[in-house]
């Protein structure tokens, strides 16, 4: 009796582990690529073609847009990792990846307040600068707030991840917009916000058919991006303009 325990024990298959996904390295190539795309006419194909666009022109918008496509390199890096079972990879190098997104978040927003200042110059009216400088400026702080959120939740994996997700979404969103704005087939109002907000989307419907569950945390950064889309509710009003003017002055 106690032999054929022992042989069952012996001979009982191991618990299947269960298979890693392959969803968070999809996504962020999906979004570098997307990003990258939605660049290329004015920036990235412009450059290699010797024919920089002025406005884009100023070295910090350079250093901007190689740090940023830095960040989305190594979001893709680290998703890999997790993919290939490298966690002790993945936890190692994410202090310095923490510090990296902090430092394009500070780089991105002396970026966008020296953009929108040549913006305004160049238009001859400030308004216009400090007008366009809401988007940058909301993308840093969605950026840095979402880093910061997911460094707290760094031991509860499937929270992190998703900010970590909404964290470079938030570098990712410009890009992908301007290719959504070339696509005539998304002019449509109905059409333009989802595929702006597609990533997030996506992740909220993997979450939904694959775990049968809903994360909030996708649900916030969702809402939080959503409102961004209508920035021009916020972006000419008597309580933004000042704060714009201010923040571009110095680049002025």
């Amino acid at each position: 009796m106690s032999g054929t325990i022992a042989s069952a024990e012996v001979t009982a298959p191991a618990p299947r582990r269960r298979a890693r996904s392959r969803f968070y390295l999809g996504i962020g190539l999906l979004m570098i690529v997307a990003a990258v795309a939605g660049f290329w006419p004015q920036y990235y194909g412009a450059a290699i073609g010797g024919a920089i666009a002025p406005n884009a022109g100023h070295w910090l918008i350079h250093l901007h847009a190689a740090i940023f496509l830095g960040w989305m390199i190594l979001f893709i890096v680290q998703a890999s990792a997790v993919w290939r079972g490298r966690t002790d990879l993945h936890r190692r190098y994410g202090t310095a990846m923490a510090v990296y997104g902090f430092a394009a978040a500070t780089i991105g927003l002396v970026a966008g307040f020296a953009l929108a200042a040549r913006l305004g110059a160049r238009e001859g009216n400030p308004d216009a600068g400090a007008t366009f400088v809401f988007a940058p400026t909301i993308d840093m702080v969605f950026l840095a707030g979402f880093l910061a959120a997911a460094l707290v939740y760094r031991k509860s994996p499937e929270t992190h991840k998703r900010l970590m997700l909404l964290a470079t979404f938030s570098i990712a969103v410009v890009g992908i917009g301007r290719l959504v704005d070339r696509v005539d087939f998304f002019d449509e109002g109905w059409l333009w916000q989802p595929a702006n907000l597609s990533p997030i989307l996506i992740a909220i419907g993997h979450d939904l058919i694959v775990r049968r569950r809903l994360y909030p945390v996708l649900l916030i950064g969702l809402v939080l991006h959503w409102m961004r889309l209508h920035q021009d509710v916020y972006t000419e009003t008597e309580a933004w303009l000042p704060i714009g003017r201010a923040l571009i002055r110095p680049f002025a």
